[in-house]
């Protein structure tokens, strides 16, 4: 039956094409074709929430998403140059994450329960309109989609999501409970909470946003924190050095070994 089936659909505002962005990106050489591009991406981000996610199935953002919506790699470069500069699109650090700003308050969307119901109305109207001689197989019928409805409603309504933790000392890394037992499974508990203070302290200083803080930790969180512990490696050798008294000769060979490493 399709239970968690949802439609969705973009709301343009009256001045979409009235805005000064817009009418600049037209006025652009080929800006007819950026225009209709932007559109095709706000399209392919409406079921994410308005963000974009780059794979790693081409060499960089621009050529897979040109790939996706069937568009050329130049413009689509050129029309995500243009958005950056802007603010009609953000990236993530590591730019596996690309989010339109403007999108969310524009996306429309009904479950599919929500649709029959509309559909459902609609065609009660009709048939009191057409007053047909056959009101008793009628009553039965709507009777009976009435009754499925109402059971794909309850459904809809028993579908709460699962309930998210703040973690961290600014409390900005929000995982629910399954979510956190997996990365501490994947990761451990160790690599976990560092990544999880690493995440908290970059947030409250640069203001970080993204749809999952799960998803944003396992695409490049725990990659930052690795690399910044592999740049502090040989720094924290020399301090070890620096705290010991050693011969001339032991000191020569410490020197060649960090040399070599």
């Amino acid at each position: 039956m399709g239970e968690g089936k949802k439609y969705f659909w973009l709301k343009l505002y009256n001045d979409f094409f009235s805005s000064k962005r817009i009418k600049r990106l037209r006025n652009l050489a080929g800006g007819d074709t950026f225009t209709i591009i932007y559109l095709k991406m706000q399209l392919k981000a409406l079921t994410s929430d308005g963000y974009l996610y780059f794979d790693g199935v081409m060499d960089d953002f621009a050529e897979e998403l040109a790939l996706d919506i069937d568009e050329n790699p130049d413009d689509v470069k050129l029309t995500i140059e243009y958005l950056l500069r802007v603010g009609l699109i953000e990236a993530s650090p590591d730019g596996k994450e690309w989010y339109l700003t403007y999108l969310k308050n524009c996306i429309g969307m009904e479950t599919a329960s929500a649709q029959r119901v509309r559909a459902f109305r609609e065609r009660q109207k009709e048939q009191k309109a057409l007053q047909c001689n056959t009101h008793v197989t009628e009553v039965k019928r709507e009777c009976s989609a009435e009754k499925e409805i109402e059971k794909d409603i309850d459904i809809d309504k028993k579908k709460k999501k699962e309930p998210k933790t703040a973690y961290g000392e600014y409390a900005h890394v929000k995982l629910t409970d399954s979510e956190y037992k997996r990365l501490v499974s994947d990761y451990g508990q160790d690599k976990t909470e560092k990544a999880i203070k690493f995440f908290d302290e970059y947030i409250e200083d640069k203001g970080y946003k993204s749809k999952s803080h799960n998803m944003a930790m396992r695409r490049w969180v725990f990659n930052a924190v690795e690399e910044q512990e592999r740049k502090s490696k040989p720094l924290n050798k020399f301090n070890n050095i620096m705290t010991n008294t050693y011969t001339h000769e032991e000191m020569s060979a410490l020197e060649q070994q960090l040399l070599e490493n």
